[in-house]
């Protein structure tokens, strides 16, 4: 690949961030990061124009009262062209992630989110070809995906149809892992996530999938876990599998020699009773000789998220990265900030970490954020234009028209945003603190404390000015007792109103933009073009080989 000199000496001699910038991001005319950042910058300024002008009018209204603002939203500069960039420039403090990269501002047919949730297939041959056909549609617009199929029936279990049994959820994974190979990603291929839940009677099989090296090379798997099966492996009891995995087994009362019976049919639903340690053990076996499956300790996610409340928004599996998850036909649209930009005196016995600093930029961070989902929109309008106008008949073009339908439908209903942030290894070591020492988490923690209530500002802030996100119910949230104190109705909410009382109470009152906002994105390519450590991750090897 040939390397201008001006690019390599923009990144310092760091001829890997340099070609990677090339081969993923470069666009025709520009020589270096700094031309991206500019076409970058002035899409998300038109978008603030239109919002600028309609906040102008709060302003200007004598009865507005402008103490339900945020002390910060009253004194900020407005988000012009050049404060934008400037907020981009070198990726010193905000960092828009891959697809948006890649595909805003130049006249390109793809989306900016990086990866989507297509959900649970139907339980049937059309269900699931259903499901096939949205991966590959969204993959081919350079979105990664993930599914979930604990909504197949076992192996084992009749069917309507010429086969007379099931051969099982499990013997589906391999199409699905298959289509994200097959689709061309401008030189990459797709990216998918295969969930299922620790219910589901085929379980076993999805635990010890991965060892055959041959199976499945196209996705990363991961096991819904809940409590009441972690808390049999603690005890070492039995455990009830079944299908449907949501079924109610409260009721149930199960033979002694149930575990030697293997799968039975009861009423109207499967059982299968196994010890949950033997389970566990072979989880760990898989973990230590393939490193999969990954493991999501549901309930955590579902009740510590703020849209685990909202039915419409319950989330079904991840992404393939497993940031975040979310429920079907939403997407993750990332935006890292660079924590190392915020250390004053880096590497030096006066490095301080500039929190106030950081505030202000996580705030407009968190701005943007809500911008991107207008872009995104627009992208959208532009997939479904192209699928318009496409030669083929309708019967055969429908299916991807309805696909983006109701993903800019969910954009607009949950105005989901993915807020995160990268370097925080390099942040620490510029600090003179170990990542696992005492005074190292109780930096993290004031990091994450200042990262939060920015975000929990703005998002209020925007309800206020911009409305809210379609749904947003304060009682569903939050009750309010004789005392007048608010109490979550669930643990994140409840946190809200044990930590950030102030906040909770204006969310409650006003309500919030967006359903959810924050994750932290692995930001493997962002943080070799920003060279600093990846995400969340410690500074782990002066030096490697990247293969």
């Amino acid at each position: 690949m040939n390397m201008n000199k001006k690019l390599l000496n923009y990144f310092k001699g760091d001829d890997l961030a340099a070609s990677v910038w090339q081969g993923k991001y470069q666009k025709e005319g520009e020589e270096t990061p700094d031309d991206m950042h500019k076409r970058l910058a002035k899409p998300f300024a038109d978008i603030e124009k239109t919002y600028i002008e309609k906040e102008k009018e709060h302003y200007e209204d004598a009865s507005f009262n402008l103490d339900i603002m945020s002390s910060y939203a009253l004194k900020r500069e407005p988000l012009t062209e050049e404060r934008i960039y400037n907020l981009f420039k070198d990726f010193k403090q905000i960092i828009p992630q891959g697809s948006i990269m890649a595909q805003l501002g130049v006249n390109s047919i793809g989306s900016l989110s990086n990866c989507f949730v297509v959900g649970q297939p139907v339980d049937s041959y059309g269900g699931i070809f259903q499901k096939d056909q949205q991966l590959a549609q969204l993959m081919k617009r350079r979105g990664g995906a993930g599914i979930d199929i604990a909504t197949l029936r076992p192996a084992g279990v009749a069917t309507s149809n010429a086969a007379k049994s099931s051969t099982g959820a499990m013997s589906f994974m391999n199409r699905f892992s298959n289509t994200t190979r097959e689709v061309a990603q401008n030189g990459r291929r797709g990216a998918l996530m295969i969930s299922t839940d620790i219910n589901h009677p085929d379980v076993l099989d999805f635990i010890k999938a991965k060892r055959d090296l041959t199976q499945i090379t196209g996705a990363n798997i991961s096991i819904k876990l809940n409590d009441d099966f972690m808390n049999a492996v603690v005890n070492d009891e039995d455990y009830v599998l079944r299908f449907p995995c949501d079924a109610d087994i409260s009721g149930l009362i199960y033979p002694h020699d149930a575990i030697e019976q293997g799968l039975q049919e009861v009423e109207d639903y499967y059982i299968k009773v196994i010890r949950a340690k033997e389970y566990w053990n072979e989880i760990i076996k898989s973990a230590h000789s393939v490193a999969e499956p990954g493991l999501m300790f549901w309930n955590a996610m579902v009740d510590y998220s703020p849209d685990g409340i909202y039915e419409q928004f319950r989330q079904i599996t991840t992404n393939p990265c497993s940031e975040i998850g979310m429920q079907p036909y939403d997407a993750c649209r990332l935006i890292a900030v660079n924590l190392f930009g915020f250390v004053t005196n880096p590497f030096t016995k006066k490095a301080n970490f500039d929190y106030k600093e950081f505030y202000k930029i996580n705030y407009e961070a968190m701005r943007l954020s809500d911008d991107l989902i207008d872009l995104e929109i627009e992208h959208i309008n532009r997939i479904l234009d192209k699928i318009h106008n496409d030669p083929e008949d309708w019967d055969i073009k429908l299916p991807e028209f309805d696909l983006w339908t109701k993903v800019k439908e969910t954009a607009q209903a949950s105005r989901r945003t993915g807020l995160g942030f990268t370097a925080l290894g390099d942040t620490l070591a510029a600090l003179g603190v170990s990542y696992d020492s005492k005074e190292g988490l109780e930096i993290i923690e004031h990091i994450m404390h200042y990262k939060l209530m920015s975000e929990l500002d703005c998002t209020t802030d925007l309800a206020i000015l911009r409305g809210t996100f379609k749904g947003w119910d304060s009682d569903l949230e939050f009750d309010l007792i004789e005392s007048n104190e608010l109490v979550g109705n669930n643990p994140f909410y409840n946190f809200l109103a044990e930590e950030f009382p102030i906040h909770a109470a204006k969310m409650h009152k006003f309500g919030r933009r967006n359903a959810s906002w924050s994750t932290v994105a692995p930001t493997g390519t962002v943080s070799l073009l920003a060279q600093t450590t990846s995400g969340i991750e410690p500074l782990y090897q002066g030096y490697y080989m990247r293969r």
